[in-house]
């Protein structure tokens, strides 16, 4: 020390060698992990490594269905994987089941004949009450002329996730395409900036109410598309020589809206799940059907020619189901988990409701004259997307236009688990092909996520225009 000094010393925070990760629940049900830690259950919280890649597993309670992820960019109901370069919070979503809640409650569950008597059509807005079944049937659209206002198809959800939005397809006038709505008020918002292959072919997502899907007609490309701000997020482009849709039957995909079932035009088929971004296997197919993703996103259903076949996502053989794969159908899921073809059938199984267990390969006549109604009139279409209310079932069946024998004109609402019931709900008095408007009177019942309220168009009577109207049951509360 021959003068005075100075020292600077300079201290760096080591990186942490451990983070904590945080498991939130709302809900019954118990989160694990892999490596393990987290039991939530009882254990919500534990410490990793820096870096360790952790897989949480959900499993729901009795009486509750996993619904899915949220936070640090896990979502769906597959496994959530999450890397520990930082602390990271995930919550798990549990919703109690419904399914055996009566849905039938206050409706007609007898077999005999309700005439459809004479009924003007409501105002734009307003009730009028079914004189044959007590049921209250709301008009929410007037579009006049010729046009036609109506659901896109049975076997897609019209109604988001929490019934706050509502699609209708819009044809025959100056501004024709897909139309947003409040899904409780029913009042109109805005027209939809999507072009998905075919009118049919757009996929709410079960769970975020804000997002839709669709294959993008022009450039092959599956998008997410958020309802409230319009924006566009593309998920995959598909290699294919042709034209990619859902196929010439299209339907839903899965229930935890993580797997597509979809056919290239240039001849084959395959599926495709988002969370992963994995291309399923092909196969070769110069059907126009695409395989449709199971309510559980398992297996697909694939009308190959005259053959009903449940496949893997590999396009593998898994089994056939003794039914007619080309009548009028809808996939859905029973409150026991399997997943269910739900058909009009008029061979072999005849009936204007047959389940299809796709898990066990057993099939059970619901609605038909195995169990007591008349053998199935023409003009049905079935609706299985009761995605709160697994097992119910909205069937709008056409038959005769003076609705004077039991099912024609009718609507209906069946629970197709063990033991459920079937009540008929209202005379929709459209004449579908009968009438001047042909396919676009057909009335297309979609059944709402509830399974409180069931949509459709009609003519009302075989007028010159078709608009949407919708039953709400006595189940549901606005």
């Amino acid at each position: 020390m021959t003068q005075a000094r100075s020292v600077a010393a300079t201290f760096t925070q080591s990186a942490p060698t451990s983070y904590t990760l945080s498991v939130s629940k709302n809900g019954s049900g118990t989160v694990t992990s892999a490596p393990a830690g987290i039991s939530c259950g009882s254990a919500c919280s534990a410490s990793y490594a820096s870096g360790t890649s952790v897989t949480l597993s959900a499993s729901a309670a009795s009486g509750y269905t996993f619904s899915g992820w949220s936070g640090s960019g896990c979502s769906g109901t597959g496994a959530c994987t999450v890397s520990m370069t930082q602390a990271r919070s995930v919550s798990a979503s549990f919703t109690q089941n419904t399914a055996s809640a009566d849905l039938c409650n206050g409706l007609v569950t007898d077999k005999v004949a309700h005439p459809m008597p004479a009924l003007a059509k409501p105002a734009l807005g307003q009730t009028v009450t079914d004189p044959a079944f007590g049921t209250t049937i709301r008009r929410i659209t007037e579009v006049g002329g010729t046009g036609v206002i109506k659901p896109a198809y049975s076997t897609i959800p019209a109604w988001n996730a929490d019934e706050s939005y509502l699609i209708l397809y819009h044809t025959n006038t100056s501004n024709s395409g897909h139309h947003l709505y409040d899904g409780k008020t029913y009042q109109y918002i805005r027209k939809l900036d999507i072009n998905p292959p075919d009118l049919e072919q757009f996929y709410w997502h079960t769970t975020d109410p804000d997002v839709l899907f669709y294959v993008n007609s022009s450039t092959k490309t599956l998008t997410r598309y958020r309802v409230s701000t319009g924006a566009k997020e593309a998920i995959k482009t598909f290699s294919c020589g042709g034209s990619v849709s859902g196929g010439s039957d299209p339907m839903f995909m899965s229930w935890d809206s993580d797997v597509i079932g979809l056919r290239c035009s240039s001849g084959f088929v395959f599926t495709y799940r988002i969370s992963t971004d994995t291309v399923g296997a092909t196969l070769s197919s110069g059907s126009g059907n695409a395989p449709i993703a199971s309510a559980s996103g398992t297996t697909v259903f694939f009308a190959n020619g005259g053959n009903a076949e449940v496949r893997d996502l590999d396009m593998q053989y898994l089994r056939g189901l003794p039914i007619d794969p080309n009548e009028h159908a809808s996939l859905g899921r029973l409150a026991n988990g399997h997943d269910t073809h739900n058909a009009v059938s008029f061979g072999g199984y005849e009936g204007s409701l047959v389940t299809a267990d796709m898990t066990d390969g057993s099939v059970r006549v619901i609605v038909g004259p195995e169990t007591g109604y008349p053998y199935p009139p023409g003009g049905t279409h079935v609706s299985a997307l009761a995605f709160k209310k697994p097992g119910w079932v909205a069937l709008s069946i056409v038959g005769s236009t003076n609705g004077a024998n039991t099912l024609n004109q009718e609507l209906v609402l069946a629970d197709s688990n063990a033991g459920g019931k079937v009540c008929r709900v209202a005379h929709h008095r459209s004449w579908g092909k009968a009438g001047p408007r042909g396919y676009w009177a057909e009335p297309h019942v979609v059944i709402s996520p509830s399974g409180t309220r069931l949509l459709f168009g009609s003519d009302w009577g075989g007028g010159s225009s078709v608009d949407a109207y919708v039953v709400e049951l006595p189940s549901y509360v606005p």
